[in-house]
């Protein structure tokens, strides 16, 4: 079954359902964000301040990430650098581009930065879940050619060039799609671990948390994908995970070291 990406016209404007469907993930995420810091204790109103900031950087960390990604085709024509209609947005770069948005925001306000990264983290990764659905829609991020019962038909199209006789590929963006709603939940979990046993585990440990366990699904899914952008053998993405994966540890390691370290100067006094 191809459902027709264009949802509605509007004056002769096309209306596509990949766009409905990230507004939508945009709305979801921030009334999920805005009950975790009501949850958390924590002035629930900065979340719509900071929706504008997360909205603008998101995006443009995005499309330069994935500019970068893939600029031998961008050199050629340096238009194609604003043309969104044409696609092309990378999701660690939404993330880099949220968290030093968010490291801004903080300064400005007072906020404690890794309270409030934990607390955006369960929205960000329910909106991936929910924007994934509009890779089905566009008939992209698709995988390999399979002949497993839900692998999902392809018009010939949308089908790569050494793939044009096959009909059915794997719906990885399916697999990332229930992959990021189970680490959503797990994150919620962590959350009420955080309300219910407090002082028990620094804050960020849950950005971290996300950092790690996203970026290791996403490499083993990405080894399906047949649209990868590449360093020479090796997949972007390939290179961009293990960059977070890093990070996520030494952030990790970072923050229960000082944790630890407050704890024994407080039992000290």
């Amino acid at each position: 079954m191809v459902i027709d990406p264009i949802a509605f016209r509007v004056f002769g404007v096309e209306i596509r359902w990949y766009g409905i469907l990230i507004a939508l993930s945009l709305i979801i995420g921030i009334a999920v964000a805005y009950f975790i810091a009501k949850y958390r204790g924590q002035k629930e109103e900065e979340i719509i301040n900071f929706a504008p900031f997360a909205v603008i950087f998101g995006i443009i960390g995005a499309r330069l990430l994935h500019v970068l990604a893939n600029w031998s085709y961008y050199s050629k024509d340096l238009s194609y650098i604003f043309a969104f209609r044409r696609g092309g947005l990378a999701i660690q770069g939404v993330i880099l581009g949220g968290l030093l948005a968010l490291l801004v925001f903080c300064k400005i306000r007072k906020l404690d930065y890794w309270i409030w990264a934990d607390i955006l983290t369960p929205a960000l990764v329910l909106g991936q879940a929910i924007g994934r659905w509009g890779n089905f829609l566009n008939q992209e991020a698709f995988g390999r050619p399979t002949s497993l019962p839900w692998g999902i038909y392809i018009a010939p199209e949308n089908r790569p060039y050494e793939y044009a006789h096959a009909e059915y590929f794997h719906p990885t963006f399916f697999y990332e799609s229930i992959a990021n709603f189970a680490l959503f939940i797990l994150l919620l979990l962590m959350h009420r671990f955080y309300k219910n046993k407090p002082g028990r585990m620094p804050d960020g440990i849950i950005l971290t948390t996300y950092l790690i366990i996203y970026s290791l699904y996403r490499t083993f899914i990405e080894y399906y994908r047949v649209d990868s952008s590449y360093i020479g053998p090796v997949k972007v993405v390939y290179i961009i995970n293990a960059i977070y994966i890093i990070a996520g540890f030494i952030i990790a390691n970072y923050l229960v070291t000082k944790f630890r370290e407050k704890k024994r100067l407080e039992e000290m006094e």
